[in-house]
């Protein structure tokens, strides 16, 4: 979860169930509570500390360097696949088999008493 940074989107989906509880609340609404909650204008120190989080992520030269790794490792081989033609398959000994088993057995199977 760390490394796709999952975890500020946990912690921003916190904060605004917070956000919209405390301002629900405050304002008697549940209208203004959600409008006051995600207009932007009034940010909680949750949602300041996940903007901060984020943006220094996105900062860091250390991602960015696992992400042109990965990116190298992705972009690569091809993989073919031949498929054998009929003419050099077997199928005589498949239908050998099939039929064999198609046939009634032999003697009846023992019988427990």
């Amino acid at each position: 979860m760390i490394s796709i940074g999952a975890q500020w989107a946990v912690l921003q989906s916190a904060a605004w169930i917070s956000m919209a509880v405390s301002y629900s609340i405050k304002a008697g609404s549940l209208t203004k509570g959600l409008s006051e909650t995600f207009d932007g204008e009034h940010p909680c120190p949750l949602c300041c500390v996940v903007k901060k989080g984020t943006e220094s992520e996105k900062k860091d030269p250390k991602q960015e360097t696992a992400k042109k790794k990965l990116e190298l490792f992705t972009h690569g081989r091809a993989i073919v696949v031949i498929a054998p033609s009929d003419a050099e398959v077997d199928h005589g000994a498949a239908t050998q088999v099939a039929q064999a088993r198609a046939e009634a057995p032999p003697h009846q199977p023992p019988r427990c008493a």
